[in-house]
């Protein structure tokens, strides 16, 4: 899976998020990896985010644009 943000999307306001619900989503799912964009995407608990992640053996990986 892939989050990033839009081409002109209004960061002010409409910022890109992962949640524990996105990982939930993504276990389900069977997803793997989770790619998303450095310094424009919210981490919300990043801490419960990275260990439902790790028991889901998903990876999260970031990269800049």
């Amino acid at each position: 899976m892939v989050k990033v943000a839009k081409p002109n999307q209004d960061m002010r306001f409409d910022v890109p998020v992962i949640g524990v619900e996105t990982i939930r989503v993504a276990a389900e799912a069977r997803l793997r990896v989770i790619a998303v964009e450095a310094e424009k995407t919210l981490l919300l608990e990043r801490d419960a985010i990275v260990d439902l992640a790790n028991r889901s053996t998903i990876s999260i990986v970031a990269r800049r644009s």
